[in-house]
């Protein structure tokens, strides 16, 4: 039988080692975590060009924003009561810049359609190049081998950022036919224009997700890029489709392939952000094609986006 005084060293020997073991389990954590930010991965050390990384990119890296995208995303799907919706999306309006007379109901329902040009133009070597110096694989990023249909044509490419302050749906530029969704899981790492030259192949670290396709041309793809805050991806060809979902560490994540078998025309409404993020045109055309718009160039929905060539 145990006695007080008993019970009490035991307690004190039980609490000695649980503070050892807490202590050792925060220093193993600790020195696992500065291991990751100082060593570089194969890739790196394979091809430094397109996967360099330092210990502040490591860190960035590692920064919980699925997590914060998902409860901003609840956030933003609160109803807002009448009386509190022109002093809450007024000031997001006036901080982000919404033109709302350009909206076809300016009371604070709607958004005006918009967003900037990144990049643009001829895809050199199967490599998208998203801004001045970084690119990546084709293949990588729109989730199958790219093979050329013709040999008289030439593959492009077109990045459209939306800011916060734009209108967050998305249109089909053209008469095309999509045959394949590839919904690929991942980061909601900021797309600010200010950070795409900070971290290599950031859009195909992040959720996506690539709509491929032909028109007539032939090869075409549009692909709608998450970032922070913007988890939520809708599809209006595929409604159950559910984009920034909570997974376990240990869950293998994979990209999801589905066949779909929808006609755009343009114009048309293809889906849209619960917020702004980046969408990426990739599509083949001939070398007559000639560009309507420039790098930093500000878009308008239905804006034409080349004078000829097509």
């Amino acid at each position: 039988m145990f006695y007080m005084n008993e019970w009490i060293i035991l307690g004190s020997f039980l609490g000695h080692w649980l503070k050892l073991f807490s202590v050792s389990t925060v220093l193993i954590a600790a020195g696992a975590y500065v291991g990751y930010l100082f060593t570089p991965d194969w890739r790196e050390i394979v091809d430094s060009k397109h996967y360099y990384s330092n210990w502040q990119i490591r860190v960035y890296l590692s920064l919980p924003f699925n997590v914060v995208s998902r409860f901003a995303g609840r956030v933003a799907n609160w109803e807002i009561p009448v009386w509190l919706r022109q002093s809450i999306l007024g000031t997001f309006a006036r901080a982000y810049g919404c033109k709302m007379d350009e909206a076809i109901v300016s009371d604070l329902k709607v958004s005006p359609a918009d967003g900037v040009v990144l990049h643009y133009g001829k895809v050199e070597e199967e490599r998208i190049e998203y801004v001045k110096g970084h690119d990546y694989d084709v293949a990588t990023f729109i989730g199958e081998p790219y093979h050329k249909r013709n040999k008289e044509l030439d593959l492009y490419q077109l990045v459209i950022y939306l800011a916060p302050g734009n209108y967050h749906s998305f249109h089909s530029p053209a008469r095309w036919k999509a045959d394949q969704m590839i919904h690929v899981p991942g980061l909601l790492l900021s797309v600010r224009p200010s950070l795409l030259s900070q971290v290599p192949h950031l859009f195909c670290l992040n959720e996506r997700v690539v709509l491929n396709g032909e028109w007539k041309h032939g090869f075409f793809s549009m692909t709608a890029v998450a970032a922070t805050n913007v988890g939520d991806i809708v599809i209006e060809a595929e409604p159950k489709l559910r984009t920034n979902v909570s997974r376990r560490k240990t869950e293998k994540i994979a990209a999801s392939i589905s066949p779909i078998h929808v006609p755009y025309l343009p114009g048309d409404r293809v889906g849209d952000f619960r917020l702004g993020s980046t969408i990426v045109l990739v599509f083949e055309a001939p070398p007559t094609i000639k560009f309507a718009i420039q790098a930093g160039d500000s878009l308008r929905y239905g804006q034409s986006l080349v004078v000829d060539g097509v």
